[in-house]
């Protein structure tokens, strides 16, 4: 780059702080941007969530039923087919997972659920051992 090139171009540089050194306010700040806008926004919902109990899912409860379904089905054998004990046991101890993973995070009704299914499942995997 030659002096004649560096001195043909100019570069502006424009102060964009809304404050002065001293901390006061610039006169020509813009007026749309306001602090106290922040102020209106409402807190996030994940705020609100932790101050009511959580509710039932549906979507939960039938998850468990399916599982539950299923272990049944491959403890008893369904129609024509054996029983299937292992596969049982390994559906069993998912939703002992998820029962253990959730904790704490379910309703009353989610855990009574999880916890009278897991029950009953390993019941039925205990007898049909015998």
């Amino acid at each position: 780059m030659s002096d004649s090139e560096g001195s043909s171009s100019k570069i502006k540089v424009v102060d964009r702080r809304w404050f002065t050194d001293d901390g006061d306010p610039r006169p020509d700040r813009p007026a749309t941007a306001q602090p106290a806008a922040r102020a209106s926004v409402p807190p996030p919902p994940a705020a609100a969530a932790h101050a009511t109990p959580p509710a039932t899912s549906r979507e939960f409860v039938e998850l468990v039923a399916m599982l539950a379904q299923q272990a049944e089905l491959m403890l008893t054998g369904a129609e024509g087919l054996p029983p299937h004990p292992e596969e049982a046991r390994r559906l069993i101890d998912c939703l002992g997972a998820l029962e253990a993973k959730t904790g704490g995070n379910l309703s009353l009704e989610e855990s009574q659920i999880l916890t009278n299914v897991l029950y009953q499942l390993r019941s039925a995997f205990v007898q049909g051992g015998r």
